[in-house]
């Protein structure tokens, strides 16, 4: 998702509470009144779905602000680092220059389809992870088109199944749903072993959209798919769903209550709103705003805590800073209160020398009361993996110090925590262009203090080796806008990524493609 956009123009929005920063560089509760007294800013941000594939970054754009860190205090062990695993395998697909007689509008005959934008959760010795997944072709667009993949192991890792949510897409002739695409996955754990995944679901060819939920009771291994909201093609222009994300309730001990979150594009604003399932997706509440004020918003990500209070954050705007905003709800997510717990000195889309979009939205994990929050902070020449944490759910935080910085740019960083370890991966651009590996770091006491950097991926990958999109301009503008990670019962941890490799899946004359690759991460 590129940060900076040119202003939508659909219609008005509404306003309530803020936090906003304290002049002492704590934050403070502002009044509605005070509050809605000045006219807010349109939103910068741009969707990350509909035209993900139509719009192409050309030259970096300004960071609004920029900004260093302290360094984390270093532990003294260090992180010990698995195999690599192309997740999908032999299970991706060639794409086709024509069919039926039909010339494909297609950036790479003869090569694997693309997989990127990865998430993974971990229940028991089950991984399930997700991506955009490219495989099937579309008759309407007449090209390869995203849905929800979905990735299976049931020996933590070793070996993968994959398969396609049901109920999404036209082109899933198994299962088949109303849309022409759908993307920006989320994966998450819930209790009694079920799974749940959501995504954002739309057609490129008119304007209809949709946030859709699936569902898995037997650890994985089959879903179910429901729809939290669908916006019509004759109201899409006015109101779009973007990047949502998903919780599951460990308080419901059935496994059937889950929260989403995501970004409504409504006007001038970009707001986040939630919906709350207790039947296992069947039914959704009515979306509410998760704060009325803050509506500049993108990149939300939501997490449930053992008594179902509701924890959100994400990247807000004011005009002239983005922040992060954290927002947590004690009733079910009916009321929430917001403030700001930290300046995000947003990184430039795309950075300095390559060709793909970012975004320095921020990552939320949850371990008992604490929280733990990473994102990617620009500090005048590169970009820094930042964490800050808090230990007393949200009541008070750490001031944010960086755990990957130095030379090179490191980007689409996550968190996952279990039982005081906490794990972070990220992208590592060493140089200018457009090559990255796979970094991570840990910490075993909370947070307090964590490992130096490793790297996790045993290969380069080149962006420009990869797949090309935005049919027929054909650029290497697209790998996604997150990465993921998650720890095992064991207190492992599972990085998911979009690798660019060449590896012996791939077809003869194909070359690398977008491919997801995991590997373990352990802390000392």
């Amino acid at each position: 998702m590129a940060r900076r956009s040119a202003i939508m123009v659909l219609a008005p929005a509404l306003l309530i509470a803020v936090a906003v920063p304290a002049a002492s560089g704590g934050t403070v509760l502002a009044s509605s009144a005070s509050a809605a007294a000045a006219s807010p800013p349109p939103t910068p941000f741009s969707l990350s779905g509909l035209p993900a594939q139509s719009r192409g970054p050309s030259v970096a754009t300004t960071p609004v602000t920029s900004g260093t860190h302290p360094s984390a205090r270093l532990s003294a062990g260090s992180v010990s680092t698995g195999a690599n695993v192309n997740v999908i395998g032999s299970n991706d697909v060639v794409q086709q220059a024509t069919i039926n007689g039909v010339n494909v509008f297609t950036c790479n005959p003869g090569k694997h389809t693309a997989q990127n934008e990865t998430t993974i959760a971990s229940s028991g010795s089950t991984l399930v992870a997700g991506a955009n997944d490219y495989r099937l072709y579309e008759p309407s667009e007449n090209r390869y088109d995203s849905s929800g993949g979905f990735y299976r192991s049931a020996d933590n890792g070793l070996t993968w199944t994959a398969g396609f949510l049901p109920g999404l897409v036209r082109a899933d002739t198994a299962a088949p749903g109303p849309y022409e695409s759908a993307g920006d996955p989320a994966v998450v754990a819930g209790p009694k072993g079920t799974f749940w995944y959501s995504n954002l679901a739309f057609d490129r060819t008119d304007a209809a959209n949709a946030v859709a939920v699936s569902r898995s009771a037997d650890g994985g291994k089959t879903w179910a798919t429901h729809y939290v909201v669908q916006t019509p093609a004759n109201q899409g222009k006015g109101l779009f769903n973007d990047k949502e994300w998903i919780a599951a309730d460990p308080s419901d001990r059935t496994g059937k209550t889950a929260y989403v979150t995501w970004t409504q594009f409504n006007g001038s604003s970009s707001a986040i709103v939630i919906s709350k399932t207790t039947d296992g997706g069947v039914t959704w509440s009515a979306p509410r705003r998760v704060s009325d004020v803050f509506t500049n918003d993108q990149g939300s990500t939501v997490v449930v805590g053992s008594s179902g209070t509701v924890y959100v954050t994400f990247e807000t705007f004011n005009g002239s800073a983005d922040s992060v905003a954290f927002a947590v709800s004690t009733d079910g997510g009916a009321t929430f209160t917001t403030r700001l717990i930290s300046q995000i000195n947003d990184i430039p889309s795309p950075l300095p020398g390559a060709t793909f979009r970012d975004d320095s939205f921020p990552a939320l994990a949850l371990d008992g009361s604490a929280l733990h929050v990473v994102w990617s902070n620009w500090n005048g020449a590169h970009a820094d993996v930042v964490y800050m944490r808090s230990t007393d759910g949200g009541a008070t935080w750490t001031s944010p110090v960086t755990i990957a910085g130095g030379p090179g740019d490191q980007f689409f960083p996550w968190v996952a925590a279990r039982n005081g370890t906490v794990y972070a991966s990220w992208f590592n651009r060493a140089g200018t262009g457009d090559t990255y590996s796979i970094a991570g770091a840990a910490s075993t006491d909370g947070g307090a203090t964590w490992t130096s950097p490793a790297t996790l991926s045993t290969a380069t990958s080149n962006v420009m080796a990869g797949n090309q999109f935005s049919y027929p301009s054909c650029l290497y503008n697209f790998i996604g806008d997150y990465s993921g990670i998650t720890v095992d019962s064991k207190g492992i941890g599972h990085s998911l990524w979009t690798d660019i490799r060449p590896d012996a899946f791939d077809p003869a004359s194909g070359g690398a493609d977008q491919d997801p690759y995991t590997a373990t991460i352990s802390a000392p």
